[in-house]
């Protein structure tokens, strides 16, 4: 188990610095006036960013949970999972906060991936990119917190 735990921790930690690069490139982009390419790359950087969050959750819930729900609203439900404490088995990973601002993402995420031909909105990719820049210090907060609980247990099993 400690050499799961201790994985888990390097790939949540790769997980965490590319959802930061993200937020970084978000930051960098201009979105007040229209254009395309600049749209269609914040676009992909909410997506990834999104992605790399929700691949943290995934790697927890395989770990730590046994399993990753399933049926079609397992992402939503991996999301709300993350934000309980399952006693015995794993302490809260998420708070309420980066929680609700995620689940924006999730929903933007779920739009770019089903939005074949679309326009993107410029004022949606502001707000979308404000939640992200919002989200990070929350996030990466959690995440530190969640790190120490995995670094304990692995102390603790060692």
């Amino acid at each position: 188990m400690i050499g799961a735990v201790e994985r888990l921790r390097t790939e949540i930690r790769v997980d965490r610095e590319t959802f930061s690069a993200r937020v970084a490139e978000l930051r960098g982009l201009s979105l007040d006036a229209a254009d395309a390419a600049v749209s269609a790359q914040a676009a992909v950087a909410l997506h990834h960013a999104y992605g790399a969050v929700e691949a943290a959750m995934t790697r927890t819930a395989r770990v730590l949970d046994g399993d990753v729900p399933t049926g079609p609203d397992w992402h939503l439900a991996l999301l709300e999972s993350m934000g309980l404490e399952l006693e015995g088995i794993r302490a809260t990973v998420l708070s309420p906060a980066s929680v609700r601002l995620l689940r924006k993402l999730l929903a933007f995420r779920h739009f770019f991936r089903h939005a074949y031909a679309v326009s993107w909105d410029l004022a949606r990719l502001r707000e979308l990119r404000t939640i992200a820049v919002d989200l990070e210090p929350l996030l990466l907060r959690d995440l530190d917190t969640f790190d120490a609980v995995l670094r304990a247990l692995s102390a603790s099993s060692s």
